[in-house]
C-alpha cells in the first residue's frame, strides 16, 4: 500500500482539462507528480497551475520515472497500443482514455501485456460515474423498475453552441479521419460512451446492432457523421435499446463543455427512470415545463413518481468521480471499473456499428467482429 498513488498523465489535449481538476481535490488520495507532452506551450501552463516539477515530451521518459505509480494516457486512439504496452512493461498501473483500440486485436495485446506484467488496467468511462446515471443504477440494481428491457437515449448538438468550449481544430481533424477514428467522431468516438452505458442499464447481453446514418456538412463542407440512429439488439429480441443524435444549425442550449446534450428514459418491467441532461445544461432551468428539470425523475409499480433535482448535475464531477474510482482501486488493490474484457465488449459493439454504416445499415452480429469494422 503507498500513502499517495503517484500520478503521470501523457497526453494534455483538450480533456486533459476535465481530467485535471480530480488533483486539485483534497479527497483523492493521489498527488499528480508529472505531464507529458510534444506542446511545450501547454505543458508550462499545466505544471504552473498544478505545482508539477516533472515534465516530459517523450512519453518513454516519464514512463522509467520510478516515483511514478500509475498513468492516465490521454491521447488519440491510434497511439494507444505503444503506450500501453510500453506503460505496462514499466510496471505503471494504466487508466486509458476511451476509445481503447482500433481493433479487437490492438486490445487484446493490451490485455494480455497488462495480465503479464501484473498492473492494473482499465477504460477511463466518465459516464458511468455522472451521478443521475450512477442513481439510476442504483434503482435498477434495488429492482425498483423491475428488469430493463428499453433504453432510449437521445442527444442533440447546436453549431452555436460547438464554439462555446474551445477545442482546438487539430483536435477534430484526427476524429474525422480514417486512421484515427473510422472518420466517425459521433458513432465510434463519443459513441463508446453511449454503448457503455446503455450496455449497463440494460444489463444482458446485446447480441447485434443495426445503424442508420445521414450526413450532415459544418458549414458546407466538412461531412459529419450525422443525424444518427442505432438499435441495440439484445439476445432476447424483446428488448433493445435506440440512440439517436442529430446536430442542428439552431438548438436553445447552454453549456460549459461540448455543445450538446443527452436524454435518457430507462422501462422496466414494473416502472421507468428518466434522466434530463447531462454533457451540456439544456435542461437546468427547465423547471415545470417539458421536457423535465435536470436531475434523475422515476415512477415505481404502484405508479409513485419520485424524482431528485438536487443531485450533482456537473458533467465534470463525472470525471472527478471516475478518477476516484482509478485511485481507490490501487490502495484496495482490486480491478477498477471498466475492466477490460468488459471495455473490449463495448469497443466491439462500436466496430460493430461502424459495419452496420458501411454495409448499407445491415444489422451485424456482435460476434462476427473479430478484429476490425
Amino acid at each position: 500500500m503507498v500513502d499517495k498513488v503517484k500520478i503521470g498523465i501523457i497526453g494534455l489535449g483538450r480533456i486533459s482539462s476535465l481530467h485535471l481538476p480530480a488533483y486539485k481535490e483534497n479527497g483523492l488520495d493521489a498527488e499528480l507528480v508529472a505531464v507529458c507532452d510534444s506542446n511545450k506551450k501547454r505543458i508550462k501552463e499545466v505544471s504552473q497551475e498544478y505545482n508539477v516539477e516533472k515534465t516530459y515530451t517523450d512519453y518513454e521518459e516519464l514512463l522509467q520515472d520510478p516515483n511514478i505509480d500509475a498513468v492516465e494516457i490521454l491521447t488519440p486512439h491510434q497511439l494507444h497500443l505503444p503506450m500501453v504496452l510500453k506503460a505496462a512493461q514499466a510496471k505503471k498501473h494504466i487508466s486509458l482514455q476511451k476509445v481503447p483500440a482500433m481493433s479487437l486485436s490492438e486490445m487484446d495485446q493490451m490485455i494480455a501485456a497488462t495480465k503479464k506484467h501484473g498492473v492494473k488496467f482499465r477504460v477511463f468511462e466518465n459516464f458511468r460515474f455522472y451521478p443521475p446515471y450512477q442513481k439510476a443504477m442504483e434503482l435498477i440494481n434495488q429492482g425498483v423498475i423491475g428488469k430493463t428491457i428499453r433504453v432510449d437515449y437521445q442527444m442533440w448538438s447546436g453549431l452555436e453552441t460547438l464554439s462555446q468550449w474551445d477545442v482546438p481544430l487539430k483536435s477534430w481533424a484526427w476524429r474525422i479521419s480514417e486512421k484515427g477514428n473510422y472518420k466517425s467522431p459521433t458513432l465510434f468516438d463519443d459513441g463508446y460512451h453511449k454503448h457503455s452505458v446503455i450496455s449497463q442499464f440494460l444489463n444482458q447481453p446485446i447480441k447485434s446492432v443495426i445503424v442508420w446514418q445521414g450526413e450532415k456538412r459544418i458549414k458546407g463542407t466538412v461531412k459529419w457523421d450525422l443525424p444518427s440512429s442505432m438499435i441495440y439488439v439484445c439476445k432476447n429480441k424483446a428488448n433493445f435499446a435506440t440512440w439517436n443524435t442529430s446536430l442542428h444549425d439552431f438548438i436553445p442550449m447552454h453549456s460549459k463543455y461540448y455543445g450538446c446534450d443527452e436524454y435518457v428514459s430507462i422501462f422496466g418491467e414494473k416502472g421507468a427512470i428518466y434522466i434530463p441532461g447531462c454533457t451540456g445544461s439544456w435542461f437546468k432551468d427547465c423547471g415545470a415545463y417539458a421536457p423535465g428539470q435536470a436531475g434523475i425523475h422515476w415512477q415505481d409499480e404502484n405508479g409513485h413518481r419520485f424524482k431528485d433535482t438536487d443531485i450533482d448535475t456537473d458533467w465534470q464531477t463525472s470525471f472527478t468521480n471516475c478518477s476516484r474510482e482509478f485511485i481507490n482501486a490501487i490502495h484496495e488493490d482490486r480491478q477498477p471499473e471498466v475492466n477490460p474484457q468488459e471495455a473490449r465488449y463495448i469497443l466491439q459493439i462500436g466496430l460493430a456499428g461502424i459495419r452496420s454504416v458501411r454495409n448499407n445499415f445491415q444489422e451485424i452480429n456482435l460476434k462476427d467482429i473479430k478484429d476490425k469494422p
